[in-house]
């Protein structure tokens, strides 16, 4: 299909896939044979109550939390540092007392990055230069979450785990981040796994929505906007009850 924008949205193969989840904590039991998967070119939303396990289901897939029963796939034992996760409190994804410049040079030089990749991403996301050399702390929450976007978007993923990524930030920011991350999965095709209190943003911009409090709509595509009722399937995932 095409969007709005003239850009092609195409959907594509599974990158990760989680089958037959089942995680508890202590005694409260989060959800049971649950399975979802993400494809290239994807937004998958989940939404739900807090504590129904929304972000279990992203660190599951991540390989932060081991599952009950079940089993997570990757698409072609793809290298971990390809699945990439936003966190909801930005200050916390970044060392408190090293300058932005010193982490992204540092990532950079570890995997062997011209410095001239991390100027172009810093010019997409609109980040002046004069930033780099200030502390975590001392930048807006939408600054620093578009540098946390930037230190993903260097390591190439094929998967994003947006974890309540806009929740702390105001309007304008949350509008910047998600309209970049729309316009980044069209460009280079990595599916986006959005965790997300916010129903109406998630029906806005998803792909399909997993509702974990037992609801749940799939849907295609257009330019960021859901399509119709003709357009609609259902889902693979199954939310415990």
């Amino acid at each position: 299909m095409r969007s709005a924008s003239g850009i092609t949205s195409l959907i594509g193969d599974v990158v990760l896939a989680g089958r037959g989840l089942a995680k508890a904590f202590s005694a409260h039991g989060l959800f049971r044979d649950f399975d979802v998967e993400v494809r290239a070119g994807e937004i998958v939303a989940v939404v739900g109550p807090s504590g129904c396990g929304k972000t279990t289901v992203g660190n599951l897939l991540l390989g932060l939390v081991e599952p009950d029963t079940g089993s997570v796939e990757r698409r072609n034992n793809l290298s971990p540092l390809r699945f990439q996760k936003l966190y909801q409190d930005p200050p916390a994804a970044f060392p408190p007392h090293q300058t932005i410049r010193t982490g992204l040079r540092d990532l950079a030089k570890l995997h062997r990055l011209q410095w001239a990749e991390v100027e172009k991403l810093l010019t997409r996301l609109r980040l002046h230069q004069n930033l780099l050399d200030r502390l975590p702390g001392q930048i807006s929450g939408g600054e620093l979450q578009r540098f946390a976007i930037v230190r993903a978007l260097l390591l190439d993923p094929v998967f994003l785990f947006a974890d309540e990524a806009t929740s702390r930030l105001d309007p304008v920011s949350q509008k910047e981040v998600i309209d970049f991350l729309i316009q980044t999965v069209r460009e280079t095709g990595f599916g986006i796994l959005l965790v997300t209190h916010d129903r109406a943003l998630a029906e806005r911009i998803s792909t399909r929505t997993i509702n974990l409090a037992g609801h749940e709509k799939s849907r295609s595509l257009a330019s960021g906007i859901g399509t119709n009722a003709a357009d609609r399937a259902t889902d693979s995932s199954r939310p415990s009850r």
